[in-house]
């Protein structure tokens, strides 16, 4: 157990004397701003919101895309979030839209304690999971297939 002790010590030293530089795809240290990166131009010539149909979701369980323009709705904070007019869930009944699911009103951090009406905290950044649609030049091609195609 000493040995193992020891020789973990060691190689941390010696990884560390070494100040070995770590880089993602874009070749900027993984601590770096982002700085360096294109500015994503979104759609807004989509169909404005409630024009729309949902998109098809790529794998079961997958977060929905955002079918319309965000044109005016970003950027989203904990205090100004455009989404929530339409997407809560009495809103969404009256506009016959897709409505926000009960897991956003269960905070995850507070042992699933049930927000009410409020979004949960860790759930009020939509476009953390829901991705609206961008022109894009990507780094790496997306080959992703969906089982449903085949």
């Amino acid at each position: 157990m000493k040995k193992l002790l020891l020789s973990s010590i060691l190689a941390a030293t010696l990884f560390a004397a070494n100040s070995v530089q770590v880089t993602g795809i874009r070749d900027a240290g993984l601590h770096q701003g982002s700085q360096n990166l294109k500015d994503i131009q979104y759609i807004n010539t989509l169909p404005v919101p409630g024009q729309v149909k949902t998109l098809p979701t790529s794998y079961n369980t997958a977060p929905p895309m955002i079918p319309h323009s965000v044109k005016n709705m970003l950027p989203i904070t904990r205090h100004n979030n455009e989404c929530l007019v339409c997407h809560k869930p009495a809103p969404a009944k009256a506009l016959g839209i897709k409505a926000m699911p009960k897991d956003h009103f269960v905070d995850n951090f507070e042992n699933g304690k049930k927000t009410g009406v409020r979004v949960a905290g860790s759930r009020f950044n939509c476009t953390q999971c829901h991705a609206p649609q961008a022109k894009l030049d990507p780094v790496i091609e997306n080959k992703f297939e969906s089982i449903r195609n085949k």
